[in-house]
């Protein structure tokens, strides 16, 4: 299982958010205004949605197409063969298909290869060969049937479309984006911003630090924010 007394890894998913969020009005950077949040991706591995596992990496991305799609490029290797180490996969999975397209046997092969962490938009299954391995895994949802006759991995790092929300624009993951994920969600940062994006964590979290310790004094909500967040 993971070190759950290991320091986390970069900054929380809603800290990040909060960044790019004000980057995006800062530096007025019209394509973010997702401010890089992929909605409906939940923790399901080593816990749902609980405990401090947090990923954070480079992505390597893997493009799935259905099975039924003859003219979509096929790869020479099994993309779980070629996952670099120290990265977060990235699996898009087209909509409305009922399997799953990582497993216990994927994890295996990832935790080897020294991958960080796997973020499916789709689903996954053997979630109890998952969590005994600890590997952190992150979906929309499960299924209890394989990839082999609906899905297959047509190409990797390449950008690959998050299905969006209803209410909240599609997220494009570049490889080399990093990628932040935890308890609360998973956040996208291009690479070209991680430095900014840190600067600005940073300062907002020291903030929030000085509100959290007023608040526990008993200062009221109003007067803190206007004293510490102006």
């Amino acid at each position: 299982m993971a070190n759950t007394n290991a320091p986390l890894p970069f900054f929380s998913s809603c800290d990040v958010a909060d960044a790019l969020q004000v980057l995006r009005k800062s530096e007025n950077l019209p394509d973010m205004e997702s401010a890089g949040y992929v909605p409906d991706i939940h923790l399901w591995s080593p816990q749902f949605k609980a405990g401090n596992t947090r990923v954070f990496g480079p992505a390597y991305t893997v493009e799935m197409v259905p099975i039924t799609n003859t003219s979509a490029p096929k790869l020479s290797e099994h993309f779980a063969d070629t996952i670099p180490e120290g990265s977060v996969i990235c699996i898009s999975q087209p909509e409305n298909m009922v399997n799953a397209v990582w497993g216990g046997l994927m994890t295996a092969r990832a935790q080897f290869r020294g991958a960080l962490g796997v973020v499916v938009d789709g689903r996954i299954r053997d979630l109890n060969e998952q969590r005994e391995a600890g590997f952190p895994v992150f979906a929309k949802a499960t299924s209890i049937m394989g990839a082999g006759d609906h899905t297959r991995a047509s190409r990797i790092n390449v950008p690959i479309t998050m299905q969006p929300n209803k209410d909240h624009p599609a997220v494009t993951i570049h490889a080399g984006d990093y990628v932040v994920a935890d308890a609360d969600g998973v956040v996208v940062i291009p690479k070209d911003l991680l430095a900014k994006v840190e600067a600005q964590c940073k300062k907002a979290t020291a903030i929030d630090d000085q509100c959290m310790a007023a608040l526990k004094t008993g200062e009221g909500i109003a007067a803190t924010f206007k004293k510490y967040r102006g």
